[in-house]
């Protein structure tokens, strides 16, 4: 019965994409390409607008005068097709021959493909407006091609658009948790014609497919180019098929092809795109690498998705295919009959044999042998939840000796939720921990003088960075409070070395914070940002705290409140990171350290010993 309802929930539209579903499918999407190794495409290459190309002796901030692009495309001539990922729509305000310079170099090349995106205005006055040049419906019909409204399109400036072989739409859009696993390749107009993204328009220059041959089997859910075909699934988008994380496609930088330091050869024959790389300018597109933190750029999201329609094998999203969902129903009935059917013990390991060997490791499966994406959510789910209620029931040997064991002692209802919850028999553990405290200096003058929208972006950036330097060393993130943050080392007693984590977590959280002041020097509406932070090491009371409406897991003692009275010591001693004596005891021979003296402490009779940390000792 549970794998039935599994199943149908994530049969039905409704509730096909709920969190469960989609968290462990992505998941295994992210990882089959996490664990793939990389295919170097032969015949697709990149030109970065990097920061050496943005420095002020080469060739300056951005936007460049058309005059460089011109000079580049008579280098690339060879070239097979050459993409911009960068938008013309309006004139060039550097030289005012420079659009006409670089229209003659796009038209002698013949082989150019240009961008234009989506942007909603009004249609007031729309037919003189300059019309994007697109294909001819199939006479079988579009299949299920997203529509869009052409009057929309912000074109390349009409030289530009008049001398190009092409130009496609560059709007692309992530899935819901940030990633950009898609691509729509095709939309049709309100007009009736088909209207080509970028990435398709360059595929199609490039293999000198016609338009109607690429059209041709839209009603079957497909995109042909050159003979490759690409699945189109109920949406109108196909899966990227991306060749590996960033930086597996080649990548020359522009200043080095213009000035001569790459030989043109390099690109005789190849797809060449241009776009940025720079941090500076942002052109960041998540891909399903989780390594690095996502980090992708959308040029190079462009070259997969060419490489994908030319070259890759097609991906075919059934996550909704009959075949596989009446697999998912089959493995849950089966795992669950045979955890009820068979011993108390043979039962839940066969069960559990079932949902290691078969059902986790069927995405990657399905993946690599058969190119297809499956409803893996559904797979797991159905033989995960069976197989974890049947084992639940057979295993419940420790619910049963707290039932026997405290039946006297408690109501019915507090009884059953130690059955169902035996963890909570072991909590409230003392321990020895090391607690972090950081705050931002100056935080209320700096949010009173700044829009609260902008305040709270800034503050979220911030979050975020220290966050990562916490979790890179194994912290518990406690709370945020305000602009203040608690960490604890140690909470769960895995960490024998937690005053060294701590230490190097909070030098972490300072070159992290450095990197980002850098950052937000050169954008409007950022301050750059100071902190205090202290460290403690002792003894405290780690377990579930709070109401029954809330609760926590934290920790309750001196050494809580020792930590946060040691950050605030950094306003008086004019420090930035400074560690308690217990702490100093623990690490004093990985960093260097800096006495200051024993120092008096709000709510303690004693004073305490405190040192600045100035970074690790060599060969630490």
């Amino acid at each position: 019965m549970i794998a039935v309802v599994i199943v149908v929930l994530r049969y039905l539209p409704v509730t096909s994409n709920l969190f469960c579903f989609s968290l462990l499918e992505n998941y295994a999407y992210d990882v089959a390409f996490g664990l793939r190794s990389p295919a170097v495409p032969s015949d697709v290459v990149i030109i970065a607008i990097d920061d050496e190309s943005l420095r002020p002796e080469r060739l300056g901030r951005f936007p460049w005068p058309r005059r460089y692009y011109a000079d580049l495309l008579e280098l690339l001539s060879e070239a097979k097709v050459v993409g911009f990922d960068v938008l013309f729509t309006e004139p060039d305000r550097n030289d005012p021959q420079g659009d006409a310079r670089f229209a003659r170099a796009v038209q002698n090349h013949g082989r150019v493909v240009l961008g234009a995106y989506r942007r909603i205005r009004s249609e007031q006055g729309a037919d003189s407006s300059p019309k994007m040049p697109g294909y001819r419906p199939p006479a079988g019909g579009i299949g299920m091609l997203q529509g869009i409204q052409p009057l929309n399109f912000t074109l390349p400036i009409a030289a530009l658009a008049k001398a190009t072989a092409g130009i496609g739409y560059v709007d692309i859009d992530p899935d819901p948790d940030g990633v950009y696993r898609r691509v729509t390749p095709l939309r049709v107009g309100y007009d009736g014609v088909i209207y080509p993204h970028f990435a398709t328009e360059i595929a199609r220059v490039a293999s000198g497919t016609a338009p109607q041959e690429i059209v041709a089997d839209l009603p079957a859910g497909q995109v042909a180019l050159a003979g490759h075909r690409t699945f189109v699934d109920s949406a109108g988008t196909s899966l990227i098929n991306y060749c590996g994380p960033t930086g597996t496609i080649p990548r020359y930088g522009f200043w080095d092809v213009l000035q001569g330091n790459v030989a043109p050869e390099k690109f005789a024959g190849k797809i060449v795109l241009i776009g940025a790389t720079a941090p500076g300018l942002y052109d960041i597109r998540n891909a399903p690498y989780r390594a690095n933190n996502r980090f992708f750029l959308g040029v190079e999201t462009n070259a997969n998705i060419v490489n994908s329609l030319l070259a890759m094998p097609p991906l075919k999203d059934n996550s909704r295919a009959a075949t596989w969902l009446a697999v998912a129903l089959l493995l849950g009935i089966i795992s669950g009959w045979i955890v009820w059917s068979y011993g108390e013990v043979a039962g839940p390991l066969i069960g559990g044999l079932l949902l290691a060997f078969i059902a986790l490791p069927s995405f990657l499966v399905a993946f690599w042998v058969v190119n297809q994406v499956i409803p893996y959510g559904a797979i797991v789910l159905a033989v995960a939840v069976s197989v974890g209620l049947g084992v639940y029931e057979r295993l419940g040997a420790e619910r049963r000796m707290i039932r026997d064991q405290f039946s006297v002692y408690v109501s019915a209802n507090v009884l059953e939720i130690l059955a169902r919850h035996p963890e909570i028999i072991r909590e409230g553990r003392r321990r020895e921990i090391t607690v972090l405290f950081a705050d931002v200096r100056d935080s209320t003058a700096l949010s009173e003088n700044t829009e609260p929208e902008v305040w709270l972006a800034q503050l979220n950036e911030y979050m975020n960075e220290m966050t990562e330097a916490i979790f890179e060393y194994d912290g518990y993130l406690d709370k945020f409070m305000g602009d203040g943050i608690m960490a604890i080392w140690n909470a769960f007693g895995t960490e024998s070395h937690h005053s060294e984590l701590a230490v190097r977590a909070a030098l972490a959280m300072l070159e992290r914070l450095e990197v980002l002041n850098e950052y937000w020097r050169g954008v409007d509406n950022r301050i750059p940002f100071r902190i205090g932070i202290g460290l403690h090491t002792g003894s405290a009371v780690l377990g579930d705290a709070g109401s029954q409406q809330r609760r926590q897991y934290t920790a309750i003692g001196d050494v809580v409140n020792t930590a946060a009275r040691v950050e605030t010591m950094n306003k008086e001693l004019g420090t930035t990171f400074i560690i308690s004596q217990t702490t100093a005891d623990e690490t004093e021979a990985l960093f260097k350290l800096r006495e200051i003296g024993e120092v008096p402490v709000r709510g303690r009779t004693q004073p305490i010993g405190v040192y600045e940390v100035l970074g690790e000792e060599s060969g630490s």
